[in-house]
């Protein structure tokens, strides 16, 4: 790409810079699919397009004067060469964070009404072999509770399991085609999911349920956590490195915002307009996100494909198995790493179904409608939103001040952030309350600390307030209670903090990915297991002990991880 910057003089003396771009049209015969040159398919072309309609429609919007620019040899953001007052306000990363917020939105729309949705199915095949007899709600009967609790286990499951194959296809299609095929591949899948789900519904009954539990199969190609997979990987191309670590924490907070504004928009559209509206409207937001990915996210050429190592997936994990090392000048077995994953799988397995448990009990015992839901698991987004970007990095901080005067807690070594977008966490619906913030480095007198103790504290605390929800006898303890809980959330980045201070720096990476596995494998667990939990506590009308067995849970959680110390000053490392 070659330009030329000219500085002319404008009236009242002010300074004003006209950009020239002479842009060089390359018509790219290999693309980067096979290593191989070759002459351009369909796929190919239509990506070639949707990049000059981008950049065309990015020119004629900020009325820059500039030729239509394919690709560029260097990746230079064109309103990186501006002057600062002339940056555009919707540049590259805000319409990231744009499509993200239409996807988050797009996936939360229709979270409560499915679940409606499963009752009311549920409900018309039970009564296809039962006569009703007598007043109120004929859905309210502890077989059909058991039952719908038992068909949304086997959704959140498959959501879950498909989901967590899906994060590694996205990694893969990043690195083959590049990360916008990757993100706009999200969408597209998920408006199909959603368009099989409202036939389902027109059919109903069994056939119904089969129907959208077999379009889980979807998740596959396209799911919400893909695409924050994919969000995350434009922000670390297009940020700069300083402000990477902080632009995820926003992506995470954009994310949350939009599961919010889904979560009350479908709640509403299902009261005054029509049970089928939030599936329509979450179609729509798929279509124009879909739409908008394609048009004005910008084109990030795929990486160059290198030889390197190749790993399995569950390579990570090694790092949890119980090693010999040194400690003390004796060879004695290290379980600091295993009671940690122990106590991180346990926590979320915990906490990880309490988001859908509010909404089953709400629904199959105090009444509530899909907007009731809505608006509760909006409520708890968004103070779990507010703690985590707020309130938890002043605690940390405030934290680590207090304990670098302490002089009985033994120094460690400072660790870096990740940079890599595949550290991060992605957002799942049933494990909202979960989603962490990175923090800022750790302080270098006293490493992770204080990220322990209050991993500890939080587990413990969490514990203490999901026991407390099984006392609910009215639905407002319920928004109470979601009002509550976020505030014991903050384990995932807390655990992330303490475990790169067990290893060196070369298994930092493996030591977060090992870490993101753990918490997917106990989503999915944890849903199929409480799922089964709930349906038999209905049968026996108990459903409020669901509370009481995820704080057990929880407690066991704590209890491993109170034996957990941190490595001392020039103990040995776990290393690969």
């Amino acid at each position: 790409m070659h330009f030329s910057e000219r500085k002319r003089s404008g009236s009242g003396g002010s300074n004003q810079f006209e950009l020239e771009y002479t842009a060089q049209v390359f018509f790219y015969t290999s693309f980067s699919l096979s290593g191989l040159p070759r002459k351009f398919n369909l796929v190919d072309s239509l990506v070639f397009a949707s990049n000059v309609s981008a950049v065309f429609a990015f020119e004629v919007f900020y009325g820059l004067q500039t030729c239509v620019l394919v690709r560029s040899e260097v990746d230079i953001p064109l309103y990186a060469l501006l002057p600062k007052a002339q940056v555009p306000w919707f540049g590259q990363i805000p319409r990231v964070f744009f499509s993200s917020m239409l996807i988050a939105i797009a996936f939360g729309f229709t979270q409560t009404s499915l679940i409606y949705a499963f009752r009311v199915m549920t409900c018309d095949e039970y009564f296809k072999t039962h006569e009703w007899v007598g007043d109120g709600d004929r859905c309210a009967i502890p077989r059909i509770e058991s039952d719908t609790a038992i068909e949304i286990a086997i959704v959140g499951s498959s959501t879950t399991f498909f989901t967590m194959i899906n994060v590694f296809i996205v990694g893969w299609m990043v690195k083959r085609y590049g990360v916008k095929t990757a993100m706009f591949q999200q969408t597209a899948w998920a408006a199909a999911r959603n368009l099989t789900q409202i036939y389902a519904q027109t059919i109903g009954g069994r056939t119904g349920i089969i129907i959208i539990q077999v379009t889980q199969f979807f998740n596959i190609l396209g799911s919400g956590g893909g695409s924050q997979l994919a969000g995350n990987s434009y922000i670390a191309a297009l940020a700069d490195p300083e402000k990477r670590t902080g632009l995820f924490g926003v992506l995470s907070g954009v994310n949350m915002f939009g599961n919010a504004l889904g979560y009350v928009g479908g709640g509403l559209a299902f009261r005054y307009i029509g049970p089928l509206y939030p599936f329509y409207g979450a179609f729509c937001l798929l279509v124009l996100a879909t739409i908008f990915g394609a048009l004005f996210l910008p084109y990030i050429a795929p990486p160059v494909v290198t030889e390197k190592t190749k790993n399995g997936i569950f390579d990570p994990l090694k790092i949890f198995i119980p090693r010999k090392r040194m400690i003390n000048g004796r060879s004695r077995w290290d379980l600091n790493l295993c009671l940690l994953g122990s106590g991180v799988f346990l926590s979320v397995f915990a906490t990880g179904y309490v988001p859908l448990g509010l909404q089953l009990v709400g629904t199959n015992v105090f009444g509530f409608e899909p907007d009731d839901s809505g608006f509760m698991i909006s409520f708890t987004l968004l103070i779990n939103a507010f703690f985590l970007s707020i309130c938890f990095p002043r605690i940390i901080t405030s934290g680590r001040r207090l304990m670098s005067h302490r002089r009985d807690v033994p120094s460690n070594r400072a660790d870096e952030r990740p940079d890599d977008p595949y550290q991060a966490e992605e957002p799942t619906v049933l494990g909202s309350l979960q989603q962490n913030q990175a923090q800022q480095p750790t302080d270098v007198q006293h490493g992770s600390t204080f990220d322990l103790y209050f991993l500890q504290s939080s587990i413990f605390t969490d514990a203490l307030l999901t026991s407390g929800v099984s006392f609910s006898t009215r639905g407002l303890h319920l928004f109470i209670a979601a009002g509550i809980l976020p505030f014991a959330s903050g384990t995932g980045a807390a655990a992330k903090g303490v475990t790169l201070d067990f290893v060196t720096p070369e298994l930092r990476a493996d030591a977060l990915g090992a870490i993101s596995l753990v918490e997917k494998i106990a989503y999915v667990l944890t849903t199929g297991v409480f799922g089964y939990v709930f349906s038999i506590l209905s049968e026996l009308q108990r459903p409020m002990l669901l509370f009481v067995a995820n704080a057990a849970v929880a407690l066991i959680a704590f209890l491993l991880l109170i034996p957990v110390r941190m490595p001392r000053p020039g103990q040995e490392l776990v290393s690969g």
